[in-house]
């Protein structure tokens, strides 16, 4: 069936079309992976002590975030539809700035965090949207200008406002998501502090390992870990490091860490547990995590 006449695309440089094409692909790939890799995370460490049903059910919103980016890419593949053209470039306006909105502003927290490998990840994402929102308005302006198409526009802003404004109002009173950020605050400190253990490992050889983590926290200790951590305190965590005893040179190999929360169930359900050998094990039980639990997934 061949395009009316009046729905012909006029002519344009087609390189702006081709960059928002593969702008919203690479978009599409960067967020459809790594969901899908922790949707079948998920999955295989199912366990319902741990809210894993509620970790799916909030996992499948972010998951969705792919569809849009795609619809791009497929809508595009055709350019002889001048409407068609036209409503897909509007998209890709709309969800460019809030993309890039979002992940610019989750790219300097992570940098200032010092995420580094996180950081390069979501900042090479915000520079796609951005590539995707700049070559979306010029190749949106360099067609034909018709009545409606600031409706068309806005349309597509108001669908983002739909998604938007009730997630801004049910996230922040979620005790599910207020308790997964505590979680991941503890366990983020586990690998921090064994992190700052090799480190302090380098420095000291004659030492082996920190025998506390007022040796990794600031001066006089060696200035790895923040005084938070230091003191035994991530938010509603405590947090503890228990050294082996040393041995006839005074060199301390092994340590054992733990995470509990202060209140369990109710800013924490898991416990972790960590040591020497960097792997992150948990317990959604109420008790002292052990060498024995399951290692914590990669997500």
């Amino acid at each position: 069936m061949s395009v009316p006449e009046t729905n012909r695309i006029n002519p344009m440089n087609p390189y702006w079309l081709r960059a928002v094409r593969i702008s919203a692909f690479c978009i599409f790939l960067m967020i459809f992976v790594p969901m899908a890799l922790m949707y079948g995370s998920l999955l295989t460490h199912y366990d319902p002590a741990d809210s894993s049903s509620s970790r799916l059910q909030w996992a499948f919103f972010p998951f969705l975030l792919w569809l849009r980016y795609f619809r791009v890419f497929w809508q595009l593949r055709d350019t002889g539809d001048s409407e068609r053209i036209k409503k897909a470039l509007a998209q890709s306006v709309a969800w460019g700035l809030f993309g890039a909105l979002g992940a610019s502003g989750t790219a300097l927290a992570l940098w200032s965090e010092k995420d580094w490998a996180t950081a390069v990840i979501v900042s090479t994402l915000a520079t796609l949207l951005l590539l995707l929102l700049g070559s979306a308005i010029k190749g949106y302006y360099s067609l034909e200008r018709r009545r409606g198409d600031v409706l068309i526009l806005a349309a597509r802003f108001a669908v983002i406002a739909l998604i938007v404004v009730p997630l801004a109002i049910v996230i922040p009173n979620s005790s599910f998501i207020n308790m997964e950020s505590h979680e991941t605050a503890a366990a983020d400190a586990l690998r921090s502090i064994n992190t700052a253990q090799a480190e302090y490992a380098k420095t000291h050889r004659g030492r082996g390992s920190a025998a506390s983590l007022e040796d990794l926290g600031p001066p006089p200790g060696a200035g790895l870990i923040d005084g938070d951590l230091a003191n035994g305190r991530r938010y509603n965590y405590t947090i503890t490091l228990s050294s082996a005893p040393s041995d006839t040179s005074g060199h301390t190999p092994r340590y054992i860490l733990t995470a509990r929360p202060q209140s369990y169930g109710g800013f924490g359900r898991r416990s972790f547990f960590s040591d020497e050998s960097g792997v992150t094990r948990y317990t959604a039980e109420d008790r002292a995590p052990t060498r024995q639990d399951r290692p914590l997934p990669w997500f």
